[in-house]
């Protein structure tokens, strides 16, 4: 009995520190439960939404599954997608209204977060290239060594919103021009480690980090193509260390 009462309490300690590591887990993983409908496998929207936002969904899912086998060679990534129609929920899920879309990655499960903005392509592949980052490194050395810099920049290469090359040297030129249209003194990427000091501060400064990491990722790709960036994610995976 005493033996019970110790395991008893120890996963119910466990489950405190892991709702307060994460606490948007628990909603996401009852997603279900709550004022949602799962339309397709793996895909939730609040109850309410119009045929035209599901089609726009499912049709952009599609074409964002189409960006990561593109780029990535294949997906690997599985996070469920939540698409939220009020911005009350997004921001219950989200635990923020800033922006079209958030990724939640845990130890036992990753979501997508969407809302009303986030129905386009670019947005869902920018969230699915994070997913899939994390799915091939592990959530624990994702967030132990990869920069916030270097996850942000990757999913930018995805991401139309603001460069739509498909050159990589263009896009790298076209990075570097919205760059330097909105500072001469980009971010040093040291100083864009961790998602406090990368989204932190003004929206101005979020932006630049954004351009700033999109340069980095885009310049390295053009030089040495998509298989430096590879190696150096398989190279965080075996040796536990970040090298860029």
């Amino acid at each position: 009995m005493r033996y019970f009462k110790h395991g008893t309490l120890l996963i119910i300690g466990v489950l405190l520190i892991f709702t307060w590591t994460f606490p948007q887990f628990f909603r996401c993983l009852f997603v279900a439960q709550d004022n949602f409908n799962e339309i397709k496998p793996m895909i939730f929207v609040e109850k309410g939404i119009s045929k035209n936002q599901k089609d726009t969904l499912i049709k952009n899912i599609v074409l964002a599954k189409k960006r990561i086998i593109g780029f990535w060679g294949k997906q690997e990534g599985i996070a469920k997608i939540i698409f939220c129609k009020n911005a009350e929920t997004y921001k219950k899920y989200c635990q923020s209204s800033e922006g079209a879309g958030c990724s939640i990655g845990t130890p036992l499960g990753s979501w997508i977060i969407l809302n009303t903005d986030g129905l386009n392509v670019d947005v869902i592949a920018h969230e699915m290239c994070h997913d899939e980052l994390m799915t091939r490194l592990g959530w624990w050395k994702t967030k132990k060594h990869i920069p916030t810099w270097f996850d942000e920049g990757l999913a930018l290469m995805l991401d139309q919103r603001f460069v739509s090359s498909q050159d990589s040297s263009q896009r790298y030129i076209d990075y570097r021009a919205e760059l330097n249209y909105l500072t001469s003194q980009p971010i040093p990427l040291q100083e864009l480690t961790t998602q406090k000091a990368f989204f932190g501060q003004n929206q101005l400064f979020t932006k630049v980090a954004y351009f700033s990491s999109a340069v980095a990722i885009s310049q390295k790709i053009s030089t040495k193509g998509k298989k430096e960036i590879f190696e150096i994610i398989e190279k965080t995976k075996k040796e536990d260390k970040f090298e860029f």
